[in-house]
């Protein structure tokens, strides 16, 4: 069969595929669904968030939407029971920083990634208005009438548009009102004019009062004046990235020497610079006056660092990021064509990325990782973020991806489970959530493999294992994803994802030439 014969057969069997309604799968394993009534999770090891070591054999028992207690394996009772007996329990992830895709993109193939890697919350950064997905969706959610299951959406607009009010000290302030009574959570700050003396301020000020999180991104065109030292002490919630902690170290200047020939809004000029910024930092004073600053602000106040580590990890091994072995089968097609190099797609930089930039970004790594170790050691706050959704940087696989990165940096695995549901509850600004504790809300992952030993499981395409003797296999880890009681297959999610993409490429052969 030649290849234009090939490609025409595809097509129509593409067409045949979306005529015909999708088959819905017998449901044979008994305990998926719910919620139940009383939910029994039996004899789990259980790691429950708060960075203490895990404690099993134990019955978790949910009532509804909620944990209703923590008692001897055995004593449990209830009308649906997980058998757990060398299985472990813990939180679902929360990731802090993400974000919600649209356009061609079928509304619940990301929430489907997320939930499949145990994702059971996420902070989405976006638009203000009503069509915005994740504003669509949060406020379905909030109704009790959301379309598809999807993890619960924190909503944060970005501080940006043509609203003049956004210049203002008291158009701030009736901003910030104005999306506190439409619903929405929080901000997110990045760049001006948010990012000046007199606006910043008044944002955290106003967003305090309405009960409202602040989350910023440092970007270089607002570094100056407004460091990571002076960001925080304006009382917002979160910084995200690296952006603002190298400048706090100048002596004398305010930010990097920059080209004269510097655009911002040049990603490969902005990512090739600010790559080189932490090769001009002052290390003394980074793990000095800036790391203590910064502490008194975490332990006193309401500020957690984001790192999302993960999102960078491309630029300093870009043909490591175009080789992921999952990338082929579960990325949207469009969402691929994306991240081909494009100067009008965030994040497509990768015109002429060399190796003096990876080494570049190398060497960021090598400063940045460990001196967030050292922040946490101190008593700092950090949450897990991913930045997902850019540069080869696949939704739920890259919130995975940072708890790997974490560990690198020196964090123990009980301390990233912790910054995966504790802290990042506290990040986003949500109670009784991220701890396995009676009367919090049941989001909970049951696990068939210990993700303390190698968080490598928790990818829905598992880890590979190999024996002395040639024999290849794959193990997963996560089995069950538990969303306010409501137990999911997460594994046939994720195969679910595989068959959508499946069916967008061969729709996509069928429209071509």
């Amino acid at each position: 069969m030649t290849n234009r014969l090939a490609r025409e057969w595809l097509g129509l069997t593409a067409l045949a595929a979306l005529l015909l309604p999708v088959p819905i799968q017998a449901q044979t394993d008994p305990v998926v669904g719910g919620p139940y009534d009383r939910l029994v999770i039996r004899g789990a090891t259980v790691i429950d968030g708060t960075g203490g070591p895990p404690v099993g054999p134990r019955d978790v028992v949910v009532a509804g939407g909620l944990i209703l207690e923590i008692v001897a394996a055995g004593s449990g009772v209830g009308d649906r029971v997980i058998e757990a007996e060398g299985k472990y329990v813990m939180p679902g992830i929360i990731d802090a920083h993400t974000h919600l895709g649209g356009g061609d993109i079928p509304e619940d193939y990301i929430p489907k990634l997320w939930l499949a890697h145990g994702i059971t919350t996420v902070r989405v950064f976006s638009g203000s208005d009503d069509d915005d997905p994740a504003v669509r969706l949060a406020r379905a959610q909030r109704e009790g009438a959301a379309p598809f299951d999807a993890p619960h959406v924190v909503v944060y607009p970005f501080w940006r548009g043509s609203d003049p009010r956004f210049w203002d000290a008291d158009g701030a302030r009736e901003v910030v009102r104005e999306w506190k009574e439409m619903g929405h959570d929080g901000i997110k700050v990045s760049g001006k004019p948010g990012l000046l003396p007199d606006i910043l301020p008044v944002i955290a000020d106003e967003a305090a009062r309405q009960g409202m999180g602040v989350a910023v991104h440092i970007g270089q065109d607002g570094v100056y004046p407004m460091n990571a030292l002076a960001v925080a002490s304006t009382g917002i919630t979160t910084i995200e990235h690296h952006y603002g902690y190298a400048e706090s170290t100048f002596d004398g200047r305010g930010m990097q020497n920059l080209a004269a020939d510097h655009n911002y809004g040049d990603e490969l000029k902005r990512f090739r610079s600010t790559g080189r910024v932490w090769d001009d930092v002052d290390m003394d004073r980074l793990y000095g006056p800036v790391l203590d600053g910064l502490l008194e602000l975490s332990r006193e106040g309401r500020f957690t660092m984001v790192p999302t580590f993960s999102v960078y990890e491309d630029q300093t091994d870009l043909s490591r990021a175009r080789s992921l072995p999952w990338l082929e089968r579960y990325t949207w097609p469009s969402i691929m064509a994306r991240w081909t190099p494009n100067p009008e797609v965030h994040g497509s930089f990768y015109f002429e990325w060399t190796s003096a930039d990876e080494a570049a970004w190398s060497r960021l790594f090598i400063r940045w990782l460990p001196w967030v170790n050292a922040f946490k050691d101190r008593g700092g706050h950090v949450a897990v973020g991913s930045d997902s959704g850019t540069s080869y940087h696949l939704y739920g696989f890259g919130t995975i991806r940072e708890l790997e990165l974490m560990q690198r940096a020196g964090f123990h695995p009980l301390e990233i489970v912790k910054a995966a549901t504790q802290e990042s509850a506290r990040a986003v600004g949500l109670e009784r959530v991220g701890v396995i504790r009676p009367g919090y809300e049941a989001d909970l992952l049951v696990l068939d493999m210990n993700p303390l030993e190698d968080f490598k499981v928790l990818y829905g395409t598992g880890a590979v294992r190999v024996t002395l003797e040639g024999e290849v296999s794959t193990v997963n880890g996560l089995k069950y994803t538990i969303l306010d009681g409501k137990v999911i297959d997460a594994r046939a999610l994720l195969e679910e994802v595989a068959e959508m993409v499946d069916r967008a490429k061969r729709a996509m052969l069928q429209g071509g030439p």
